[in-house]
């Protein structure tokens, strides 16, 4: 009896030790390497802008997610109703609180210095977007309004990438941004 008592307290801390370890070493099911996003971002008029862009995944992503696109000035994220073939429409856009919390965490840590930018886009209302869970390469094409209806200059334009994981109470989401390119059109 003796014995027992002696194997079971032994496997119970076992048990607690494997549990702890496991807990301590968890991660997110989908990392920032996981996913490459590239894009370009043209002015068509003195009120609008286009963004072209593919987000290519390698792993499944089966935890909530959101692209949010970050250029200071500009914001009312539309995607037109007529896509070309190959491009990804998604079927809703909208903003998620716990999404735009992890976002903001994030550009805070990485904005050292332009700290008025970070203050003016999160000073308007975020909109953003999914892609199916499945890996894969999604191409897309949307545009921006600028906010004030004035002409705005495209400073340091950006897209990020949100995975919102949380397992047994531990927060394993991040977010990874990418600076879209600016093409600028030439005078004819």
């Amino acid at each position: 009896m003796r014995k027992t008592m002696i194997f079971g307290v032994i496997g119970v801390v076992l048990l607690v030790l494997v549990s702890v370890w496991i807990y301590r070493y968890a991660a997110p099911s989908l990392t920032a390497q996981d996913v490459t996003m590239t894009g370009t971002i043209r002015q068509l008029d003195s009120e609008t802008v286009e963004v072209e862009m593919a987000v290519t995944r390698t792993k499944e992503d089966h935890e909530p997610h959101f692209i949010f696109p970050l250029v200071p000035g500009w914001g009312g994220l539309s995607f037109t109703e007529e896509q070309e073939k190959g491009l990804f429409r998604p079927s809703s856009i909208g903003t998620s609180y716990h999404d735009q919390v992890i976002l903001e965490q994030t550009v805070k840590t990485e904005d050292h210095n332009d700290n008025q930018i970070t203050k003016q886009v999160f000073s308007q209302d975020l909109t953003g977007f999914s892609v199916p869970d499945e890996a894969g390469t999604y191409k897309l094409r949307f545009t921006l309004k600028s906010l004030d209806e004035t002409v705005q200059l495209l400073q340091n334009p950006m897209v990020y990438y949100v995975h919102n994981e949380r397992w047994l109470g531990k927060n394993l989401s991040w977010a990874a941004g990418q600076k879209l390119d600016i093409v600028k059109e030439e005078a004819e």
